[in-house]
């Protein structure tokens, strides 16, 4: 929900760990956004996202597939933690607020909560991640360093911050900010701050520092350390050495974002400009997307066939989990569990058009006819 328009331009807390490890990636990117040369797009993981913050949120949002589960998942979780926390339910809250710090008296760095909990001395923040990758724990999360303490400045009463991330796949972890860990966690934002502004801020390409930056396709640090020693790679076999084995695996890591990123920038540019082609490739459909509408419904159904207790041991319901249980319990084969499926669902299930993709395609030559 982080959109660029709404932060300005300026540092962002769901940015702030690519701050923190690459100074240089920050006025970077800006000129990556200026080139129109910005080395990501919006993915199908990230509007899913998206719509499950949204409901979170409380706004009317159309949910697809499992949506409707991992939302109602998250916030009984969510009320679980706040009776902890709390010892009662009942505890105001509000929802998706964006909070700035000034320095100078100028705006410098924004961030946006998912939810927030509170009473006059004590906070609870929530981070709630929708994804599948598992999340930097909340005790060194730099995102929820920065959110907790926007939210302590927001709120000057709070003495205490419970900052936790709620993830379907990965659970519940939390760390708390007293008012000396919020006063030592501002001294480090001030000073990542000087460093990003700094006009010789230093860059330093890692995997973990490039996985998301925008900034890829023209850095030419991350080229440097990317590009170049994979070229220059002179091996009749693959090291074993484990120092050599994860420099290379770091650099191929690396190199592999760049591709991506190129083909992303190339894709983009053919679904937005008509008049412009690329021989020997084009946007083709992708695989179909299949999407139940009625979970609730859909389960009445499946009982029939799966035993109800391996239904509940699911953490989402998604097309491909309910294949593998049904699968399980007919003794079929993969394509059969689909077809299977299918059959059981009916009207339930539906088949959207794949997204295009971008893709090498043979060329169409001319063919002459002879008569």
């Amino acid at each position: 929900m982080e959109g660029q328009d709404e932060r300005l331009g300026l540092p962002s807390a769901s940015n702030w760990h690519r701050h923190e490890l690459c100074a240089g990636s920050f006025q970077l990117e800006r000129e990556a956004v200026r080139l129109e040369q910005v080395a990501h797009k919006k993915s199908l993981a990230a509007a899913s996202g998206q719509r499950q913050h949204a409901a979170l949120a409380g706004q009317e949002v159309q949910l697809e597939g499992g949506e409707e589960a991992s939302v109602a998942f998250l916030n009984e979780r969510t009320l679980e933690q706040v009776e902890r926390i709390f010892g009662t339910r009942d505890v105001p809250c509000i929802n998706e607020r964006r909070l700035w710090l000034d320095v100078d008296q100028k705006k410098a760095l924004s961030g946006q909560f998912d939810r927030v909990y509170f009473t006059e001395k004590l906070a609870l923040l929530i981070d709630y991640k929708t994804c599948w990758r598992e999340p930097d724990p909340a005790e060194t999360n730099s995102q929820l360093k920065v959110l907790a303490v926007l939210v302590g400045i927001a709120l000057p009463s709070v003495e205490e911050i419970v900052v936790q991330i709620i993830s379907g796949p990965y659970g519940v972890t939390e760390a708390r900010y007293d008012l000396e860990s919020l006063s030592e966690a501002y001294r480090e934002i001030i000073a990542t701050l000087r460093a990003i502004n700094d006009p010789n801020a230093k860059f330093a390409p890692s995997p973990e520092a490039c996985r998301y930056c925008p900034a890829t396709m023209i850095c030419q640090a991350y080229r440097d350390a990317t590009v170049a020693p994979v070229a220059k790679l002179q091996i009749t076999e693959l090291p074993l050495e484990p120092g050599r084995a994860s420099k290379l695996l770091d650099e191929v890591s690396m190199l592999r974002r760049l591709c991506d990123s190129v083909e992303e920038f190339y894709a983009n540019k053919l679904q937005a400009d008509s008049s412009f082609a690329i021989p020997n490739y084009a946007m083709v459909p992708g695989p179909q997307r299949r999407a139940v509408a009625d979970w609730r419904a859909a389960r009445n159904r499946l009982e029939e066939f799966i035993e109800p207790e391996w239904l509940d041991g699911l953490m989402s319901f998604s097309i491909p989990n309910v294949e593998k249980l049904l699968a399980k319990s007919l003794n079929l084969k993969a394509k059969e569990a689909g077809t299977k499926l299918a059959e059981i669902l009916g009207e339930l299930l539906s088949v959207k058009p794949g997204n295009l993709v971008l893709k090498r395609v043979k060329e169409q030559k001319a063919v002459a006819l002879i008569e």
